[in-house]
């Protein structure tokens, strides 16, 4: 494990056995997978988008999802295991609908071909290795920006899922 989006990380350096907050380590990594899937599907979105292709219910779906992974919004493991699932179908369902267009997306990018695993422990595991720390940069400050910009665009989701909630949405936005 390893978290440090909040202010009550450990030593104010980063939780690595268990969360202060109370987040498990099981979770931290479901968490980390269900990030990894989510950014294969705004690849496969984003290219989507480039050929006027669009899902809404896969837009609902990334806020709702990556919302999920913020500290102290609830650690129930099995929660995570259908998000993950869910964000490979629409991932898949997206690079479908591009190659149907006459698109295509470089399938050696490992992150366009992730496979879940079938079981609560594989997950776990899988989470080790694409987690926060795994994220390549040329260095510290490239990193440190990638970390940022990613706890901000979860912080964007909450504010997005909430507006959701309330029956307000803005493509635009």
């Amino acid at each position: 494990m390893f978290c440090y989006q909040c202010e009550q990380t450990a030593k104010g350096e980063a939780c690595t056995k268990a969360g202060v907050c109370g987040k498990p380590h099981d979770v931290a990594s479901l968490q980390d997978v269900l990030v990894y899937a989510l950014m294969g599907l705004s690849i496969a979105a984003s290219e989507a988008r480039r050929k006027g292709i669009g899902d809404h219910d896969a837009d609902v779906f990334t806020v709702k999802a990556l919302f999920s992974t913020l500290t102290n919004v609830n650690f129930d493991p099995e929660r995570f295991v259908p998000m993950i699932n869910q964000a490979v179908q629409y991932r898949d369902g997206l690079i479908g609908k591009i190659k149907a267009s006459g698109g295509n997306l470089d399938h050696s990018i490992e992150i366009l071909t992730f496979k879940p695993s079938d079981s609560l422990e594989g997950l776990v595991k899988q989470g080790e290795k694409t987690g926060l720390k795994s994220y390549p940069a040329a260095n510290a400050d490239i990193l440190s920006l990638k970390h940022t910009l990613l706890f901000g665009i979860k912080g964007v989701a909450a504010y997005a899922d909430h507006a959701q909630i309330l029956g307000q949405e803005d493509p635009a936005v």
